[in-house]
């Protein structure tokens, strides 16, 4: 499978619908980046929870970072909010 992806001017890409169920992507999963022969190989370090339906909302019932903080995510959220 091949694409073209467009890496915006903060150096962002998103990986299309496609290519995330080819390699079994989705919500929270942590990819490995690699550079082999000039081209980035990309691929999950662990395997991909699926993502629940909870009424309106959509939840990753999978494992989180150890390091993860929920407080923290939050505020990152409404920082990023305020930005646009």
């Amino acid at each position: 499978m091949r694409t073209t992806i467009i890496v915006d001017e903060v150096g962002r890409a998103v990986l299309p619908k496609e290519i995330r169920e080819a390699i079994g992507v989705s919500g929270r999963t942590v990819l490995q980046a690699e550079v082999v022969n000039g081209a980035v190989q990309i691929s999950p370090t662990e395997a991909a929870g699926p993502i629940e339906e909870r009424g309106k909302r959509r939840v990753f019932p999978g494992k989180l970072p150890a390091d993860w903080d929920s407080g923290e995510a939050v505020l990152k959220l409404r920082a990023r909010r305020v930005q646009r």
